[in-house]
């Protein structure tokens, strides 16, 4: 009996770790729990938004305290079904240079990570209701990112941010900023620049993440940003983490590993992101 060089489970667990240090903005989004078993690729799925009260009013004398009843709206999201297959011949496998299967492991990764991404950035650009436009196409301003932060007035804490999701075509914009580079400045930290893990430093206390997934439109040419509230995001999976099958082809004394993931993602505080770009729609 032929005995398979890949184990399923392993390889999964692999992948799915790995695509978990890969993804970059959809790395914020919250585990809203999974889908049912009976989620099918472009089923509607509802995620409930709370309605903000209203303000405190007066209590007169005598007087009853007005009650408002906490509602919620929501929000349709369309479920994904992506999927990616590898042919992995048994000679490589075991002598061929490189490590193969570790090699399909990232790009399948990779792949997955990037899919992720792609649909967290075309929900937000799809229903975020937070704009703020730059001079420019390709480079962006202190002044502008402050300007962006204005958006939540009062609500601009720092632990209340995630990221600052950021093409790299505006990095020389970073180290050209006072507020990023200089240690005069109290809200800028040392090694600002210095990219670890996709991270390049904190402006204003929140990092910021470079990331070239949805980060640029070809069509207009221009860079897009993204700042992210806490608690903006939210994603269900319907299987815990990417699902792998085996396909054994033993006249070809090879393996197929099919790969595949379905879940849900995107934006569930309509004014939870703030896009930056040049044109604002």
């Amino acid at each position: 009996m032929e005995t398979n060089i890949i184990v399923p489970e392993v390889y999964a667990g692999m992948v799915t770790e790995k695509v978990k240090g890969l993804v970059k903005i959809s790395n914020y989004a919250k585990d809203l729990g999974e889908l049912d078993n009976f989620a099918q690729e472009g089923d509607s799925i509802t995620f409930p938004q709370f309605c903000a009260l209203g303000e405190a009013e007066i209590l007169e004398r005598g007087g009853k305290i007005k009650v408002e009843e906490l509602r919620q709206n929501s929000t349709k999201k369309t479920i994904k079904h992506y999927s990616k297959g590898v042919l992995v011949y048994d000679i490589d496998a075991l002598t061929g240079k490189g490590n193969f299967l570790e090699n399909a492991v990232m790009q399948q990764a990779r792949i997955f990570a990037r899919a992720r991404d792609k649909e967290t950035v075309a929900d937000i650009l799809a229903n975020t209701v937070n704009k703020f436009a730059t001079a420019n196409a390709d480079a962006i301003t202190e002044k502008e990112l402050h300007g962006a932060f204005a958006l939540w007035g009062d609500e601009q804490d720092t632990d209340s941010f995630d990221a600052i999701i950021v093409n790299s075509r505006l990095l020389p914009s970073f180290y050209d900023m006072k507020g990023f580079v200089s240690t005069d400045v109290t809200y800028s930290k040392n090694n600002n620049g210095i990219i670890r893990n996709g991270v390049v430093g904190l402006f204003r206390g929140v990092p910021v993440v470079l990331s070239d997934v949805g980060t640029y439109d070809t069509t207009k040419n221009e860079c897009i940003t993204f700042i992210l509230k806490k608690g903006a995001l939210g994603f269900k999976d319907k299987k815990d983490g990417i699902d792998i099958e085996l396909k054994r082809e033993g006249e070809d004394k090879a393996t197929k590993v099919l790969a595949d993931e379905i879940f849900i993602i995107g934006l569930i505080q309509k004014d939870g992101v703030t896009v930056v770009r040049k044109t604002i729609a």
